[in-house]
């Protein structure tokens, strides 16, 4: 499964909107074919990291689109240093 770098961020105005969705838990729930693999929040609020695995980057995109409306949100593909030092080898870079 594909691993992909997450980072959301809410403007001020929609705070109370995503502390409501967050606590009744319904837009927490990734969809068929989504894993999170672990979520970190900003501690002073405003945003946080993720990482998910899926095989379909389009899950990603149905999951978000519940929170679009007060949220702005990037997904970074990424690989593991094992991964990265397996392609580095190959083209002679390690």
């Amino acid at each position: 499964m594909a691993k992909y770098m997450i980072r959301w961020n809410w403007p001020p105005e929609h705070r109370n909107e995503v502390i409501k969705r967050f606590t009744e838990g319904s837009a927490m729930q990734p969809p068929d074919g989504l894993s999170v693999v672990g979520r970190w929040h900003a501690a002073a609020g405003g945003g946080g990291w993720g990482v998910l695995e899926t095989d379909d980057p389009k899950t990603i995109a149905d999951w978000f689109l519940h929170w679009s409306d007060v949220l702005s949100y990037e997904a970074t593909p990424v690989i593991p240093d094992e991964e990265l030092g397996e392609m580095l080898q190959k083209h002679g870079l390690g």
